[in-house]
């Protein structure tokens, strides 16, 4: 008996769930493209780990889960994260996504954010997305409007929003990358992109990362390796996603798509957003960005966070470039 139990034990050690990784997404994101094929090509095996994917009903589901120790890495952003970081330095970061929102409108007489005076707005998100409030910065300080006063805001769900553009019930609609890219296939007139907020700032860098996978420092000193090989699975798994058009193919009936036009525009989409590097320069401007986003909102958005964390970016270096 006693030589049954210490081989358990061994083969426990050996090929248990010592190397399991728990990654928390939201049912039907984004997120589960990549996951699905890492799970597909069995890149979690081959390097090192077992993928269990735990889907979840809500943002905050999916952050409640990672907080109770439900699941070992989730994607957030990195004002999520210095937020969380003050004043005990607990999470790490690692880009996951460029992709970012703009302003879509049904009216092509609309061409500039000015032309939007008592129009109704609608924005996805909520008062403290990233995207709004860069957006009434830009206002603020370059067209020396209150947004939130200038227009009829309205926040709602993404689907809602592109369903009352659609409709007529919305003169235009600030949403995620991956709603933005099915109002450009069915038409709609793009007023301006978060880019080009950034840009008019100087901020001209198009790899800054505003999501990442995100991971307890306590966890990543235990599993260093586990997270490496993640991470080397997510840079492969990307690597097939932007070139090979076959692999997307499993990932279509989890896309919901109705069509082969919105099918190619969110794959699009999604390859625009992969991060091709990651580097002191991306960092600086995420901190320009957190700097802009700091002095529109205060309090409400950063916490009781002091300062942007620098040290907050998880320190891998990819066996090989995207």
């Amino acid at each position: 008996m006693k030589i049954f139990v210490s081989l358990l034990l061994f083969l426990t050690l050996l090929y248990g769930s010592n190397n399991q990784l728990n990654v928390g997404v939201l049912a039907y994101g984004t997120v589960n493209w990549e996951l699905m094929t890492i799970k597909s090509q069995g890149l979690d095996k081959k390097y090192g780990f077992d993928l269990n994917i735990k889907e979840l009903a809500s943002k905050d589901g999916v952050a409640v889960a990672f907080q109770a120790d439900s699941v070992d890495v989730i994607v957030n952003d990195w004002i999520w994260v210095n937020r969380q970081n003050y004043p005990k330095f607990s999470l790490y970061f690692y880009p996951y996504s460029t992709g970012i929102g703009g302003i879509y409108t049904n009216n092509s007489r609309y061409r500039t954010l000015a032309d939007l005076k008592g129009k109704k707005l609608g924005v996805a998100g909520g008062p403290m997305d990233k995207s709004w409030l860069l957006y009434r910065a830009y206002a603020q300080q370059k067209l020396g409007i209150d947004l939130s006063n200038y227009a009829e805001i309205v926040f709602a769900a993404p689907p809602i929003l592109n369903a009352k553009l659609s409709d007529g019930s919305l003169d235009a609609v600030l949403n995620f990358w991956h709603y933005n890219v099915l109002l450009d296939e069915k038409g709609m007139n793009p007023i301006s992109s978060v880019r080009e907020v950034l840009g008019s700032f100087g901020i001209n860098n198009q790899d800054i990362p505003f999501t990442g996978w995100v991971f307890k420092r306590s966890f990543a000193a235990e599993n260093k390796n586990v997270i490496n090989g993640f991470l080397q699975a997510s840079l492969e798994a990307n690597k097939i996603l932007k070139h090979d058009d076959t692999a997307w193919i499993a990932l279509r009936p989890f896309m919901h798509v109705k069509d082969n036009a919105a099918f190619e525009a969110l794959k699009k989409g999604y390859r625009d957003g992969i991060p091709e590097k990651f580097t002191d320069e991306e960092i600086k401007g995420i901190e320009q960005v957190y700097s802009l986003l700091e002095k529109t909102a205060g309090k409400n958005l950063v916490g009781e966070s002091k300062k942007f964390d620098k040290t907050m970016f998880w320190p891998y270096k990819p066996n090989s470039t995207r």
